[in-house]
Protein backbone atom coordinates (compact mmCIF):
# COMPACT_ATOMS: atom_id res chain seq x y z
CA UNK A 1 0.00 0.00 0.00
CA UNK A 2 1.46 3.14 -1.09
CA UNK A 3 0.31 6.97 -0.58
CA UNK A 4 0.11 6.64 -4.89
CA UNK A 5 -2.39 4.15 -4.69
CA UNK A 6 -4.45 5.32 -1.34
CA UNK A 7 -4.74 8.77 -3.57
CA UNK A 8 -6.10 6.72 -6.67
CA UNK A 9 -8.95 4.83 -4.42
CA UNK A 10 -9.91 7.88 -2.33
CA UNK A 11 -9.93 10.10 -5.79
CA UNK A 12 -12.00 7.08 -7.66
CA UNK A 13 -14.28 6.96 -4.59
CA UNK A 14 -15.32 10.66 -4.21
CA UNK A 15 -16.14 10.80 -8.07
CA UNK A 16 -18.10 8.24 -8.21
CA UNK A 17 -19.87 8.81 -5.36
CA UNK A 18 -20.37 12.19 -6.41
CA UNK A 19 -22.05 11.03 -9.76
CA UNK A 20 -24.14 8.15 -7.66
CA UNK A 21 -25.42 11.36 -5.66
CA UNK A 22 -26.37 13.34 -8.76
CA UNK A 23 -28.26 10.79 -9.92
CA UNK A 24 -30.24 10.58 -6.31
CA UNK A 25 -30.20 13.88 -5.32
CA UNK A 26 -29.44 16.25 -7.98
CA UNK A 27 -31.01 15.40 -11.71
CA UNK A 28 -34.96 15.87 -11.52
CA UNK A 29 -36.58 12.73 -12.33
CA UNK A 30 -39.55 13.23 -15.06
CA UNK A 31 -41.68 10.39 -14.47
CA UNK A 32 -39.63 6.77 -14.33
CA UNK A 33 -36.99 6.42 -15.57
CA UNK A 34 -36.36 5.49 -19.55
CA UNK A 35 -34.64 2.24 -20.63
CA UNK A 36 -31.94 4.11 -21.99
CA UNK A 37 -31.59 5.49 -18.52
CA UNK A 38 -31.88 2.15 -16.69
CA UNK A 39 -29.05 0.78 -18.84
CA UNK A 40 -26.81 3.65 -18.06
CA UNK A 41 -27.13 3.01 -14.32
CA UNK A 42 -26.72 -0.85 -14.80
CA UNK A 43 -23.99 -0.06 -16.92
CA UNK A 44 -22.30 2.51 -14.42
CA UNK A 45 -23.00 0.52 -11.60
CA UNK A 46 -20.66 -2.41 -13.24
CA UNK A 47 -17.70 -0.19 -14.34
CA UNK A 48 -17.67 1.61 -11.23
CA UNK A 49 -17.44 -1.62 -8.99
CA UNK A 50 -15.24 -2.97 -11.77
CA UNK A 51 -12.78 0.00 -11.54
CA UNK A 52 -12.83 -0.24 -7.76
CA UNK A 53 -12.50 -4.09 -7.76
CA UNK A 54 -9.36 -3.37 -10.23
CA UNK A 55 -7.54 -0.67 -8.24
CA UNK A 56 -8.06 -2.77 -4.92
CA UNK A 57 -6.02 -5.50 -6.75
CA UNK A 58 -3.35 -3.31 -8.23
CA UNK A 59 -1.43 -1.73 -5.16
CA UNK A 60 2.17 -3.35 -6.71
CA UNK A 61 0.92 -1.54 -10.25
CA UNK A 62 3.22 1.29 -9.77
CA UNK A 63 2.65 4.45 -8.17
CA UNK A 64 2.98 6.63 -11.61
CA UNK A 65 -0.44 4.92 -13.01
CA UNK A 66 -1.83 5.74 -9.51
CA UNK A 67 -0.95 9.05 -9.72
CA UNK A 68 -2.41 9.44 -12.98
CA UNK A 69 -4.97 8.06 -12.59
CA UNK A 70 -5.72 9.88 -9.59
CA UNK A 71 -5.43 12.74 -11.78
CA UNK A 72 -8.08 12.40 -13.84
CA UNK A 73 -10.66 10.95 -11.43
CA UNK A 74 -9.74 14.66 -10.68
CA UNK A 75 -10.09 16.26 -13.55
CA UNK A 76 -13.47 14.45 -14.18
CA UNK A 77 -14.60 15.59 -10.86
CA UNK A 78 -14.13 19.18 -11.20
CA UNK A 79 -15.55 19.19 -14.94
CA UNK A 80 -18.53 17.06 -13.46
CA UNK A 81 -18.93 19.77 -10.06
CA UNK A 82 -18.06 22.47 -13.18
CA UNK A 83 -21.70 21.28 -14.30
CA UNK A 84 -23.32 20.43 -11.03
CA UNK A 85 -22.38 24.51 -10.16
CA UNK A 86 -23.88 25.50 -13.66
CA UNK A 87 -27.55 24.01 -13.27
CA UNK A 88 -27.30 24.29 -9.75
CA UNK A 89 -30.49 27.33 -10.21
CA UNK A 90 -32.20 24.53 -12.60
CA UNK A 91 -31.48 20.87 -12.09
CA UNK A 92 -31.66 18.93 -15.54
CA UNK A 93 -33.58 15.93 -15.84
CA UNK A 94 -32.33 12.06 -15.87
CA UNK A 95 -30.66 10.92 -20.05
CA UNK A 96 -33.27 9.78 -21.84
CA UNK A 97 -35.69 11.91 -20.40
CA UNK A 98 -39.34 12.91 -22.96
CA UNK A 99 -39.39 16.58 -21.26
CA UNK A 100 -39.09 19.31 -23.71
CA UNK A 101 -35.82 21.73 -22.94
CA UNK A 102 -37.31 25.29 -21.63
CA UNK A 103 -33.41 26.91 -21.46
CA UNK A 104 -29.96 26.44 -22.52
CA UNK A 105 -26.77 26.59 -20.28
CA UNK A 106 -24.08 28.76 -22.00
CA UNK A 107 -21.50 29.20 -19.38
CA UNK A 108 -18.66 27.44 -17.07
CA UNK A 109 -17.79 23.72 -18.83
CA UNK A 110 -20.93 24.17 -21.23
CA UNK A 111 -18.65 27.52 -22.57
CA UNK A 112 -16.65 24.59 -24.16
CA UNK A 113 -18.87 21.43 -24.59
CA UNK A 114 -22.39 20.42 -24.94
CA UNK A 115 -22.57 17.98 -22.41
CA UNK A 116 -19.68 17.88 -19.75
CA UNK A 117 -21.83 15.69 -17.85
CA UNK A 118 -20.91 13.07 -19.94
CA UNK A 119 -17.68 13.88 -20.61
CA UNK A 120 -16.69 13.56 -16.94
CA UNK A 121 -18.12 9.95 -16.84
CA UNK A 122 -15.78 9.20 -20.13
CA UNK A 123 -13.06 11.16 -18.50
CA UNK A 124 -13.75 8.63 -15.11
CA UNK A 125 -13.62 5.08 -17.27
CA UNK A 126 -10.21 6.24 -18.61
CA UNK A 127 -9.39 7.04 -15.22
CA UNK A 128 -10.26 3.98 -13.70
CA UNK A 129 -8.14 1.88 -16.57
CA UNK A 130 -5.08 4.27 -15.87
CA UNK A 131 -5.18 4.18 -11.81
CA UNK A 132 -5.38 -0.06 -12.38
CA UNK A 133 -2.89 -0.09 -15.40
CA UNK A 134 -5.85 -2.28 -16.57
CA UNK A 135 -6.54 -1.62 -20.56
CA UNK A 136 -9.42 -4.14 -20.39
CA UNK A 137 -11.01 -1.28 -18.23
CA UNK A 138 -11.40 0.76 -20.93
CA UNK A 139 -14.44 -1.51 -22.27
CA UNK A 140 -16.33 0.67 -20.12
CA UNK A 141 -15.37 3.92 -21.99
CA UNK A 142 -16.85 1.92 -25.41
CA UNK A 143 -20.18 0.36 -24.30
CA UNK A 144 -21.13 3.61 -21.63
CA UNK A 145 -19.59 5.89 -24.47
CA UNK A 146 -22.11 4.80 -26.94
CA UNK A 147 -24.92 5.07 -24.41
CA UNK A 148 -23.72 8.54 -23.52
CA UNK A 149 -23.50 9.37 -27.58
CA UNK A 150 -27.02 7.84 -27.94
CA UNK A 151 -28.34 10.30 -25.02
CA UNK A 152 -26.61 13.43 -26.37
CA UNK A 153 -28.20 12.88 -29.98
CA UNK A 154 -31.29 12.60 -28.21
CA UNK A 155 -30.76 15.76 -26.41
CA UNK A 156 -29.94 17.65 -29.26
CA UNK A 157 -32.81 16.54 -31.56
CA UNK A 158 -35.27 17.80 -28.89
CA UNK A 159 -33.86 21.16 -28.96
CA UNK A 160 -33.53 21.02 -32.86
CA UNK A 161 -37.56 20.94 -32.63
CA UNK A 162 -38.08 23.28 -29.82
CA UNK A 163 -38.52 27.20 -29.59
CA UNK A 164 -34.62 27.16 -28.52
CA UNK A 165 -33.54 25.59 -32.33
CA UNK A 166 -31.90 29.03 -32.93
CA UNK A 167 -30.02 29.53 -30.31
CA UNK A 168 -28.65 25.64 -30.03
CA UNK A 169 -27.94 25.49 -33.32
CA UNK A 170 -25.51 28.59 -32.78
CA UNK A 171 -24.52 27.63 -29.31
CA UNK A 172 -24.16 23.94 -31.11
CA UNK A 173 -21.67 25.77 -33.96
CA UNK A 174 -19.40 27.05 -31.24
CA UNK A 175 -18.89 23.89 -29.18
CA UNK A 176 -18.16 20.19 -29.13
CA UNK A 177 -20.12 17.78 -28.00
CA UNK A 178 -17.77 15.56 -25.40
CA UNK A 179 -14.01 17.59 -26.46
CA UNK A 180 -14.02 21.21 -26.93
CA UNK A 181 -13.40 22.56 -30.34
CA UNK A 182 -10.35 24.39 -31.18
CA UNK A 183 -10.69 27.99 -31.65
CA UNK A 184 -8.34 31.10 -31.80
CA UNK A 185 -10.15 33.01 -28.65
CA UNK A 186 -11.42 31.33 -25.94
CA UNK A 187 -15.40 31.18 -24.97
CA UNK A 188 -17.34 33.62 -22.12
CA UNK A 189 -17.21 31.48 -19.28
CA UNK A 190 -19.11 34.04 -17.19
CA UNK A 191 -21.49 33.02 -14.69
CA UNK A 192 -24.93 33.42 -15.30
CA UNK A 193 -25.68 36.80 -12.68
CA UNK A 194 -23.02 38.83 -16.22
CA UNK A 195 -24.65 37.00 -18.92
CA UNK A 196 -28.36 37.09 -20.51
CA UNK A 197 -30.88 34.84 -19.60
CA UNK A 198 -29.41 31.62 -21.20
CA UNK A 199 -30.48 27.88 -21.68
CA UNK A 200 -29.48 24.09 -20.40
CA UNK A 201 -28.75 21.04 -22.69
CA UNK A 202 -29.44 17.41 -21.39
CA UNK A 203 -27.74 15.92 -18.50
Amino acid sequence: MTVAWLAALAAALFTFGSFVWAVQRFFVRAGQPAPGMRAIALGGTVAMAADLLALGLARGAGDAWHLAGAALFGGAALLFWGAVRANRARPLTLAFSDDRPGHLVTWGPYAWVRHPFYSAYMLAWIAGAVAAAQPLLLGALVGMGALYRAAARREEAKFATSDLACAYAAYRARTGRFVPRWRTQPPSVSSPSRAPSTVSSGA
